[in-house]
């Protein structure tokens, strides 16, 4: 009787353990892992700012960042994406790294045991190519592309900065309309602006942006400039992205963040992290240091270690977010 005992004992725990580890797969590749969901904390990403450069993704992984921001910019004939910040300027000639390197770079880290939590992509020009006739260098391909990301567990956003407007805005033109209904649970579409820019943009595409998928970011180059005090009615930064974060509350947006932060600024990711409840900042150079691709310095590590500090000191409310938490749903 007690080997038969044994016997069922055994038979039961492994079945156990079969469901609960079948349990962690499927959470695992559909959202939240587990453990990211048990912990109620407040997850924040610190996403090294310009990182168009095979280097810089190695060296923010190695400052602690957990995200990176990348510039993407769009050539024809050949149809490509490339790692570029300054599109307008560089006319036929392609710099930077192809867009497809950078995320072999990306999933190599990975691989080796260094995951990124979100891959933030700021697109220069996301009317350069039309899907139809030109899609590899359309913003539709660059979605193609980035499922490479998504297939890996890491988080896509997609970055739309007026950059042109006119009759060929950048947000709600091709590019983007082009996103419209297609997002996966593992990407979400970000506007820059004030809280009523940003709500506009997304109500004017109704249902092909779900709530759960949508972002508000809001920010300089130089952090100190239209900041404020977060306590403005309008218009200020801190202000506007705290009144995004009582939208995130009410569900109607799924992310706020902001942009850019230096070394030199902790006051400004107090007031970030701690009034306006931004889910993550964007960190490295800015107008302070000089505006610059980022790299292994202590002026990167340092803009980094800002937040991870800012974040270490208040760990009974927040956390640094691992590549198990998911800001869409």
């Amino acid at each position: 009787m007690t080997a038969h005992l044994q016997h069922d004992v055994g038979r039961r725990t492994l079945r156990a353990l079969i469901a609960a580890l079948c349990g962690i797969v499927a959470v695992t590749a559909l959202g939240t892992t587990p453990a990211a969901a048990a912990d109620q904390r407040h997850a924040i990403y610190a996403v090294a700012h310009r990182v168009d450069t095979l280097d810089g993704v190695d060296a923010a992984l190695n400052h602690g960042a957990n995200g990176i921001e990348i510039d993407v910019c769009a050539w024809w004939n050949p149809n490509e994406w490339r790692a570029y910040h300054d599109c307008s300027s560089a006319g036929d000639n392609r710099y930077g790294p192809s867009f497809d390197s950078m995320i072999d770079r990306i999933l190599s880290n990975a691989k080796a045991g260094r995951r990124l939590a979100l891959v933030w992509l700021d697109i220069k020009d996301p009317n350069y190519c039309g899907e139809a006739p030109n899609r590899a260098c359309s913003v539709a391909g660059l979605r193609d592309k980035a499922q490479r990301l998504t297939a890996a567990g890491i988080q896509v956003l997609y970055g739309f900065y007026e950059y042109h407007g006119g009759s060929t805005p950048d947000v709600g033109g091709r590019g983007w309309k082009s996103l419209e209904g297609k997002l996966g649970s593992l990407e979400g579409i970000t506007s820059t602006g004030t809280r009523d820019q940003v709500v506009g943009a997304f109500d004017r595409s109704g249902s092909g942006f779900p709530t759960g998928h949508r972002a508000m970011d809001y920010g300089d180059s130089d952090i100190t400039k239209g900041f404020g005090n977060c306590t403005e009615a309008t218009w200020n930064t801190c202000a506007e992205l705290k009144k995004g974060a009582q939208d995130r509350a009410a569900g109607r947006l799924a992310a706020t963040l902001s942009w850019t932060t230096t070394y030199n600024d902790p006051w400004y990711v107090d007031k970030l992290l701690g009034d306006a409840r931004v889910d993550g900042i964007i960190a490295g150079y800015g107008a302070f240091n000089g505006v610059k691709e980022y790299d292994n310095t202590w002026q990167c590590a340092n803009a980094i270690k800002l937040v991870r500090d800012w974040v270490n000191q208040h760990s009974a409310t927040h956390r640094m977010a691992t590549s198990g938490d998911r800001l869409f749903r």
